[in-house]
């Protein structure tokens, strides 16, 4: 035996749903497939208090379904043929129960004991194997019922869709309705009620346009149960005529006259064409996820890393010119600065020694100048060592604030406490033999010299006067020699100072060039990792996006292939003839 067309397409549509992980359409495909009823399954559905229970019993002449004020079954209620009325509980087993009785059997049960309830009829309706379903009213989403009438639908080969003449279609209604037809291949609306509506007419009127501007291909059938029944009773063919139900009635048999096969392909070809545009649509959302980056597509990522890799290089020249002049106006501002400090202090050396004798302050001379040495020192070092960190973080900003943090520069000290000590100098005192001898020195020609003189008078060589100017030369001739001894004196302590000065300057302005050179180095070793760092991270950034974008290239092609398959499925389901035109072919 020759397997169908329709199959071999609902297999590979099958197999495409559970390869895209949508198990719920594999599922209905696999109910499609694997059904075994005989006959054309015709289900009723609609909202509650629509006349669905009456619409049932008017078309199989029989009160079989629930109407009015009682309940109605949680579970479908399956009508088909029998010679002999019957009605069947299926739960966990299968239970005969009087048709008669079927209501209050329903009543009575638990929910959830049931799973459906088949009903047979001998009515010649029925007898070309045509089951009805009536199926609970339809309401919340996420109540049982609800879930049960959509279950049904995966199994129904037409749908008759029950709506009162009271009012127009609503929302819910119209969605239902676009549900139906996108799975079912045939869909009318029952308009019941037209016998308490005067308007009936209109109100189909507009359903009908409703419907189509839903993109629903259905017909729309006024109908009156209570007309139906009355006719009946009657025996009057006429009214039975207004109650509709004859053009209905032939639209049912229409669908069951159809051979089962064709029937079967013809909802095989609607299921694979819904099934195919649903993953189509879900392939193409996957499709636009990938040819897009969060919004930013991949040659614009690819022309940013680009950008900044060329802005790296220019901040590579930035830092090192910046690193460069910096430090070298350090050095030269460093060694001024500590040339300025000696500077002062030499010139208050000089001040120092003008006035005073060495033999007198050295000893707190001494003490200032070393203190003075040390704090000078230490606050140049200060001073390079915070304009060292400014140094750091100017360049430090040229990498951005998520490179900017700056290395640690722990500088070595500034040494004061290695500070030699001051050189005394050699201090030759003024002694007490020096005064007396460079007294009678002085003594000597002054008595000489005015004896000498006082002797033309008379007098004596050894005098009062002579003697006296004697005394007055000794002691000028010692006030001369103790001067001149002073500035000796000073003149040794300055260059003695000013020599230490110089001895520390030259000293202190080396170790603190030093130290900026080590600053130097160790940020210039920084900052160049730094770089090499950035430029490895785009370097690496730039071969995934190029690493991406061949790969997001090969996905789209993989997805657009699916989609040019998908799309081949959903024709050749169309080729199988769906009954209704198509709203759109599919393509990538």
């Amino acid at each position: 035996m020759t397997a169908p067309a329709w199959l071999d397409v609902l297999n590979e549509t099958l197999d495409a749903c559970a390869a895209h992980g949508r198990a719920d359409l594999a599922e209905r495909l696999r109910r499609r497939r694997d059904e075994r009823a005989p006959g054309t399954r015709i289900a009723v559905v609609g909202f509650p208090k629509q006349g669905k229970g009456y619409l049932l019993n008017a078309l199989v002449n029989a009160p079989v379904c629930a109407v009015g004020d009682a309940s109605t079954p949680a579970v479908p209620t399956e009508i088909g043929y029998a010679a002999d009325p019957a009605a069947t509980l299926v739960g966990h087993a299968r239970e005969s129960v009087p048709v008669g009785d079927l209501a209050k059997e329903l009543e009575v049960r638990p929910p959830g004991s049931l799973r459906r309830v088949e009903v047979g009829l001998p009515r010649e309706l029925l007898g070309t194997g045509l089951v009805l379903v009536d199926t609970p009213a339809i309401g919340d989403p996420r109540s049982p019922r609800t879930a049960a009438t959509l279950d049904v639908l995966a199994d129904a080969h037409a749908v008759i869709l029950v709506s009162d003449a009271t009012q127009e279609l609503q929302p819910a209604e119209l969605a239902l309705a676009r549900h139906i037809r996108t799975w079912c291949p045939a869909l009318v609306l029952a308009l019941t009620k037209i016998d308490v509506s005067p308007d009936w007419r209109e109100l189909a009127a507009r359903n009908r346009a409703a419907l189509s501007e839903t993109g629903v291909v259905a017909d729309v059938f006024p109908v009156s149960a209570t007309v139906r029944q009355a006719a009946a009773k009657a025996g009057d063919a006429v009214l039975n005529g207004r109650s509709g139900f004859p053009e209905l009635l032939n639209w049912v048999g229409e669908q069951a006259a159809r051979p089962i096969e064709r029937t079967r392909a013809l909802a095989a070809a609607v299921s694979v064409r819904a099934a195919a545009v649903e993953l189509v649509e879900t392939l193409q959302t996957r499709l636009n996820a990938v040819s897009q980056d969060n919004g930013v597509d991949q040659v614009t990522l690819l022309h940013q890393a680009q950008r900044r890799a060329e802005e790296l290089r220019r901040q590579n020249v930035r830092w090192q010119n910046m690193l460069s002049d910096e430090i070298t106006d350090l050095l030269s501002d460093a060694e001024y600065d500590l040339r300025e400090r000696t500077r002062m202090i030499v010139r208050h050396i000089d001040r120092t020694f003008d006035e005073g004798d060495p033999v007198q302050i050295w000893p707190d001379f001494q003490t200032w100048l070393e203190e003075n040495l040390a704090e000078a020192v230490e606050t140049n070092y200060n001073w390079v060592s915070d304009r060292s960190e400014w140094i750091a973080q100017a360049v430090a900003s040229t990498f951005g604030s998520h490179y900017g943090q700056a290395p640690e520069l722990p500088l070595t000290g500034s040494g004061v406490d290695s500070i030699p000590e001051v050189g005394a100098p050699r201090i030759e005192r003024f002694k007490i033999g020096q005064k007396l001898f460079t007294g009678l020195r002085g003594s000597y020609g002054g008595v000489l010299m005015f004896g000498l003189v006082t002797s033309l008078a008379g007098l004596p060589l050894i005098n009062p006067v002579s003697l006296g100017a004697g005394v007055a030369f000794a002691t000028k001739s010692v006030r001369d020699e103790g001067g001149t001894r002073l500035q000796r004196r000073q003149a040794l302590a300055k260059a003695a100072a000013q020599r230490h000065v110089d001895d520390v300057f030259i000293r202190f302005s080396k170790e603190i060039k030093d130290e900026v050179r080590q600053v130097q180095r160790r940020l210039r070793d920084h900052f160049a990792a730094v770089s090499d760092q950035l430029s490895e991270e785009l370097t690496r950034q730039r071969e995934l996006i190029i690493a991406g974008s061949a790969e997001r290239d090969r996905r789209t092609q993989r997805v657009k292939k699916e989609i040019d398959r998908l799309a081949a499925l959903h024709r050749k389901a169309g080729a199988l003839g769906t009954g209704a035109t198509p709203r759109r072919e599919l393509s990538a």
